[in-house]
């Protein structure tokens, strides 16, 4: 029997694994991702060095597979760019991440500490008295606790009960170009626009992540016509000049990419972590250090927890509360600080304070 199952191996999940293991936990991690998925989720603040030295697990960040973010760029209430180096940051620079790469060398770290990794998905769940049985996709397991750590989608969470709450709806249109050998430039940029907002990044592999944040009524425009996005990249006044190739033959992807959050992100030997228990509008940059931030402190509850001291998941599921109110007051001042296009309905709605 496991102590512990974690049903998804991305950056909570695998941190989860990693602090349980450590602490002498048997840990089964499900990794039911899909290789042939791209993955958003780029940017990681240096704010995540600490997080990652308490773990042991800094070295996923020196492997030189990453590069170094030195600060942002942005246009958002002005109409010139403003610059943000983090030389100023404590914690010194972030970085732009291979995330495929990112996951696997904390999930390699999970492992290193004892977890045990299957290839497999979640079907269903089944508490009986002191245990779960776990119906995977062509076996079964039993263990003491769960950890939902499967994103947005927080299946498990659900499946016990718990509502998934969504913040104002935000989709994201996005394009991996690929980039010029002049492209140096180290620092995230973000443009605001009448309808929405864009992001880019010099990412590992020659790559440039570009990101158009708008709402549904123009990304089903998008979709019917894909030229609307070039169209409104080529609006821009800064973006579209970091981009030096042709990007007719690249496809644009698609996601649902606003905020939310469990109405309970802990239960009766069950707990929620990372986007399963709270998700971010990327316009806060927190996403993929909420992960490993909240990653850690699920499995640091659920060890307290194993040894009989309860009152860990009390604090846990107030920390998450705490984490949420500082974001929305956060996320509340960034779309009021842009005020040039309120009568468009993207900032209107935006304008505002949300619930």
């Amino acid at each position: 029997m496991w102590d512990v199952l974690i049903a998804g191996a991305g950056p909570a999940g695998a941190v989860a694994a990693r602090v349980l293991a450590r602490a002498g936990r048997r840990v089964l991690l499900i990794d039911d991702s899909r290789p042939d998925l791209p993955k958003v989720g780029d940017s990681l603040p240096g704010a995540a060095r600490p997080i990652l030295q308490n773990l042991d697990a800094l070295t996923v960040l020196e492997s030189g597979s990453h590069l170094p973010c030195y600060g942002n760029i942005s246009l958002w209430g002005a109409e010139r760019p403003v610059v943000n180096d983090f030389i100023h940051d404590p914690n010194g620079s972030g970085w732009h991440l291979d995330r495929v790469r990112f996951d696997g060398e904390l999930q390699a770290a999970a492992r290193s500490a004892g977890a045990v990794s299957w290839k497999d998905r979640v079907k269903s769940v089944t508490g009986t008295g002191e245990t779960w049985r776990v119906r995977l996709k062509e076996r079964e397991v039993v263990c003491q606790w769960l950890i939902d750590a499967t994103g947005r989608a927080a299946g498990i969470a659900q499946s016990l009960g718990a509502t998934r709450h969504r913040d104002l709806p935000l989709f994201a249109a996005y394009r991996w170009l690929v980039a010029s050998d002049e492209d140096t430039e180290t620092r995230t940029a973000i443009e605001a626009v009448p309808d929405g907002w864009w992001y880019t990044a010099r990412l590992p592999g020659q790559t440039r992540v570009v990101i158009f944040h708008t709402d549904e009524r123009e990304i089903t425009r998008i979709r019917r016509d894909p030229g609307c996005w070039d169209a409104e990249l080529d609006n821009t006044r800064y973006i579209r000049h970091c981009l030096c190739r042709e990007r007719d033959s690249v496809p644009i992807h698609f996601r649902e990419a606003g905020g939310g959050y469990l109405d309970r992100v802990v239960g009766s030997r069950w707990l929620a972590t990372g986007d399963a228990a709270l998700s971010f509008d990327p316009i806060s940059s927190r996403g993929i250090f909420n992960a490993l931030y909240t990653g850690m402190k699920a499995g640091e509850a659920v060890h307290a927890a194993l040894t009989g001291d309860f009152s860990a998941l009390d604090v846990y599921g107030e920390r998450l509360k705490t984490v949420r109110a500082t974001y929305r007051n956060h996320l509340d001042f960034i779309y009021r600080a842009e005020n040039r296009w309120i009568d468009r309905p993207f900032w209107a709605d935006r304008q505002s304070t949300f619930p």
